[in-house]
Formats: C-alpha cells, structure tokens, sequence
C-alpha cells in the first residue's frame, strides 16, 4: 500500500507506536507542489527528521500526494506552528538597562519586564499545548459513542471536555454551550489549542473539534471515532463556524 492512501488515524497510530516523540506537535497537510526539502527547509527541519517521524514515508519519495496528513517535529522549546507560517525558534531578547538613575531608566526597566512577562507566558502557553496535544493524539482510533466521555469511547464534545480537563481546564458539556465559552477567533487567524466548531445533525453549534495546526483539527467522529480531519474537507468547509481560544 502506498504511504499518500494511508487514513490519518494509521499515519499518527504508526508514529505513537514508536518511541515516545519529544516533539511531533504539527499535523502538516501536503500541498500541491511540495517536496520532502521543501517542507523542511519551510520548517526550519531536516528531511531525516521528517522520515524518522513518519515511518511509512520512503526516502526516496520524490512526489508526495496532495492531501497527504504527517507530523512534523517540533522540539519542546519551539513555539508551536500556526498555519500559514512558518516554524522559528525565538528571537533571543536583548534587554539593555541604562545605567543613569531617574524615570527613562525606570521607564525601560518596566518594557524590560513586561517582555520578560509576556516570553514567560509564551513559554507556558507552548509547553501546555505539547502536553495537551499530545494527550489528545493518545486517544487516536477511540470508538465514538453519542453521551460519552471516556472509559473507551467519546461523542465529540466529551472528548474536547475530557482532554481539557486532564490540563486543568474545565468546559462545559456540549458543543453548543462551549461554543458560548472563550474568546472568539477570526477566520483564517486559528491557533493550535483553539476549539473548532460545525452545524452538523442540528441547528447552530454542534460539533467540535481542536484545532492542531495547518488546517487540521482531532476531533472524535461518528464514522471514525477519533480521527484528524482538515478544515478544507468538502464536509466540514461549507459547515464551518468558527473558533473560540479557552486558553
């Protein structure tokens, strides 16, 4: 079997199979026109490093199928990509002091900490969503069940539910009120972490999802239990709603 007609869930069951990844946060779905050194060179990577993350990819594999789902490994202290961009460590922050007492001197010292500040948060913010989604991957292949959340099986929303609340985060229980819940987030401006929503079976809100970088989102499906699926699908697209940030 050719690796491009493996279904998302083998691809990331084959990858959590292996050793424990220290990185693997980004679901990257092949565009047309990409290459093995194209999307590394666009993430900052080497093409062995894609290989050995996704073992089913043959080296010499000179077209790669459109639509094709693998992981990129990211390190943990790599900010998480966001669609659209590209993957880069950090700018190294220089913090200069002056040396003369009074208010300038203060003035600097106060921008000085709100940087400190806000690269802790970052800091944060990307090791928590390492941990969240990769728990989230753990649950690949889970059959869905309509009402559950858990102990073998999930509907959507208790899936979302239960892999927030292994972080400290707790939502409600359905999709129609945790679309309720969090800030709301433009189109085209979805984050790794952020809560994706459809109108599915029923009016308004009704399925969700979590967003996991280039237009892909884990989500626990009727059909395939919980599953990788793109924002672009010819299902999921016209029935889009929106996003919402609950962290």
């Amino acid at each position: 079997m050719q690796f491009g007609k493996f279904a998302a869930a083998a691809v990331l069951a084959l990858i959590l199979a292996g050793s424990p990844p220290a990185s693997a946060d980004i679901v990257y779905s092949v565009r047309s026109g990409d290459t093995l050194d194209s999307i590394a060179a666009r993430h900052g990577l080497k093409t062995d490093q894609i290989l050995q993350a996704n073992p089913g990819l043959k080296p010499d594999s000179s077209h790669l199928e459109e639509g094709l789902v693998m992981v990129l490994p990211v390190e943990e202290d790599q900010d998480l990509a966001v669609e659209g961009s590209e993957a880069r460590p950090p700018a190294p922050m220089v913090v200069r002091i002056q040396q003369t007492a009074g208010a300038s001197g203060e003035a600097e010292a106060s921008r000085a900490g709100d940087r400190h500040r806000a690269n802790q948060l970052a800091s944060r913010r990307g090791s928590m969503l390492h941990s969240l989604l990769g728990n989230a991957r753990r649950f690949m292949g889970t059959p869905y069940s309509m009402g559950a959340t858990g102990n073998g099986a999930f509907d959507c929303s208790g899936f979302v539910m239960r892999v927030f609340s292994m972080h400290g985060i707790r939502l409600p229980r359905t999709a129609d009120v945790q679309f309720s819940v969090g800030q709301k987030v433009q189109r085209g401006q979805e984050q790794p972490g952020d809560l994706v929503f459809f109108e599915t079976y029923l009016p308004g809100p009704s399925h969700v999802g979590i967003y996991v970088g280039n237009g892909a989102f884990i989500h626990a499906s009727s059909s395939r239990g919980v599953t990788v699926s793109n924002l672009g699908d010819s299902y999921y697209k016209p029935r889009y709603l929106g996003a919402k940030r609950v962290f």
